[in-house]
């Protein structure tokens, strides 16, 4: 049996059984958040100008609302919060999107946060591009992250956009993936009308 750090004290130390099993106990009733990993997570979403839009394919997703989503702060500061702009390793891909007028930014952003296993796993709401008539944001949804035998990004994503020849009516497209990811690679997730590009790191 392999032993935690706590138990090979206790056996090594001579304590008794009882107290050796005792103190198996008191490890294993730990709060597992406690042992949950932080990783830091980067995201850059982007839309495509001039997408070629079908609207019985693209424009009839709905957006969720989540009760169990965490919001992101701005302090910079702790888990969950919006870092600075100097802490972003995906500017320069940002920069070259920019340069194509085919590319707009809808959302760039990096946090760190514990990361548990899909069944715990909470998650993150972003939001970003302008502000629609019907108030909503372009971009709206959810990112997950969680580690089970591997590391997994699922964004849950929603991009919403003025109809053809219509300007009064919002169509809303659905980017919904998974993917296994490694530390400090650069992953991307398309769809026909926008795609993001994540970076993880420790």
């Amino acid at each position: 049996m392999r032993l935690n750090p706590v138990q090979w004290f206790a056996r090594n130390a001579g304590f008794s059984r009882p107290l050796f099993a005792l103190l198996t106990m008191l490890f294993l009733s730990l709060p597992a958040d406690a042992e949950e990993p932080w990783y830091k997570i980067e995201i850059l979403v982007f839309a495509h100008s001039s997408p070629a839009i079908d609207e019985q394919t693209w424009g009839n997703a709905q957006i969720p609302r989540r009760a169990d989503a965490l919001e992101l702060g701005n302090n910079g500061n702790g888990a969950y919060q919006r870092l600075p702009a100097n802490n972003l390793v995906l500017t320069a891909e940002k920069n070259r999107l920019s340069e194509q007028a085919d590319y707009r930014t809808l959302f760039h952003g990096a946090w760190y946060q514990p990361v548990s296993t899909s069944d715990g796993a909470k998650p993150v709401r972003i939001r970003g591009g302008k502000l629609m008539p019907n108030n909503a944001y372009e971009l709206d949804g959810y990112v997950t992250l969680d580690l089970d035998e591997f590391l997994s990004i699922r964004p849950d994503l929603y991009y919403s956009f003025d109809a053809p020849n219509d300007a009064g009516r919002t169509l809303t497209a659905n980017l919904k993936a998974s993917r296994q990811v490694e530390i400090d690679e650069i992953h991307y997730i398309d769809h026909p009308l926008f795609g993001m590009l994540v970076v993880i790191q420790r």
